[in-house]
């Protein structure tokens, strides 16, 4: 790749990140832009279900009981959350995800032509790598060393690109998420990013702030409605299903870190145990030296970002589970007004009162993020999030 061929593709990407900061607009309208009729049309849809459930049968062998229409309601809940979700916040995290999966291609394909390099013959460059266009064809037919060197040097590059934009992704989404609220630092949002829950925290940030903004409309609504009773308590029992989709979304992140992420941690923390005792077995019958310490400082240091990923994720637990709590709490009293509520001028700000509840909601399951110590554990801590399945 010569000199002048970078600089007229970086100018070229530049040119593209100009372009494309200049149209995305980073305003909360622009960052949090559902469609609240579907919204409305989904919620209307929630609560029919909603009313219906107390008046059918527990449980019955055959035909529609509580069960079943409970299990209906919970999938039109799901279907909720994902109107609430954010397409140019997910669009950002796609795209960061798809150039940490080409970095480690990249780094994969660094090991192997190494590894081709050692094995190679010649030192000279071949003449099919000097014919072959493209450097993935040319890794197909490279032979000798400096066939391997072009190639090393050219995923290194590669790797090099990938991480500047990599870092205006993260630029890009600290915008996004400070226009909703959000605020968090290039560096916090990488290491956020890194764990296994970082989706999902991004995600639950967005659609609590949207629920909220959702709430104040539904606040316009009722009171543009007047003394119609009808519409006023209709649009208060949206807001209790605001409340159970809060609920699902905080149920189901405690549920995934206790039941999923805490036992592998405890898994791998094990492995690495019994790997530090054997290689002291083996250093002790004589095995070489320099060998086995480097193996018992390696499962050490993984061992102890395994210490901090366990903190992290049960510091995180810690305030959704508390945040859990205050919602639950939340929906016993929105059920009880839903079914008692008998004059509409009290709704408009009982429905205030809700996207007040939801404020505090995200600042209090908002987890402290740190950022990480140094490279070495910011690597391994992406290896761990690799093992347990992002």
């Amino acid at each position: 790749m010569t000199t002048t061929f970078k600089i007229a593709m970086c100018v070229l990407l530049a040119m593209a990140v100009t372009v494309s900061a200049q149209a995305q607009d980073w305003s909360r309208d622009g960052v949090l832009s559902f469609d609240t009729r579907k919204v409305l049309g989904k919620l209307e849809s929630a609560l029919k279900v909603h009313d219906e459930i107390p008046t059918l049968e527990e449980s019955r062998l055959i035909g529609r009981d509580q069960k079943s229409a409970g299990r209906e309601l919970e999938k039109i809940i799901r279907e909720s959350m994902e109107l609430f979700e954010s397409e140019s916040i997910n669009g950002l995290r796609t795209q960061y995800r798809r150039l940490e999966e080409r970095i480690a291609t990249e780094k994969d394909n660094i090991t192997r032509f190494r590894k081709e390099r050692v094995l190679a013959s010649r030192d000279d460059r071949s003449l099919r790598t000097k014919l072959m266009p493209g450097d993935t064809l040319k890794s197909f037919v490279a032979v000798t060393k400096a066939d391997f060197d072009m190639l090393i040097e050219a995923a290194e590059n590669n790797i090099e690109g990938y991480e500047e934009e990599k870092a205006r992704t993260i630029t890009d989404m600290s915008n996004a998420l400070g226009a909703i609220g959000v605020e968090l630092s290039g560096d916090q949002l990488e290491a956020l990013m890194s764990s296994v829950t970082g989706d999902d925290v991004v995600s639950m940030s967005v659609v609590f702030n949207a629920i909220k903004d959702m709430t104040t409309q539904l606040a316009e609504l009722t009171q543009e409605s007047g003394e119609d009773l009808a519409y006023a308590k209709k649009y208060y029992g949206m807001v209790v299903i605001l409340h159970r989709i809060i609920g699902t979304m905080q149920e189901q992140f405690v549920a995934e870190i206790d039941d999923r992420y805490l036992p592998k941690l405890q898994e791998y923390r094990g492995t690495a145990n019994s790997n530090i005792k054997e290689s002291r077995a083996l250093l002790a019958a004589g095995a070489n030296a320099e060998t086995m310490r480097s193996n018992i400082r390696s499962n050490e240091m993984t061992i102890q970002v395994i210490n901090l990923y366990e903190k992290m994720l049960k510091g995180q637990r810690a305030k959704v589970n508390e945040a859990l709590k205050v919602t639950e709490k939340e929906i016993r009293v929105a059920n009880n007004t839903y079914n008692t509520v008998s004059l509409s001028s009290a709704v408009v700000s009982m429905i205030r009162q809700g996207a007040n509840t939801f404020e505090q909601l995200i600042s209090l399951q908002m987890p402290d993020v740190q950022e990480f110590q140094n490279e070495q554990v910011r690597e391994e801590f992406r290896n761990l999030t690799a093992r347990m399945g992002l």
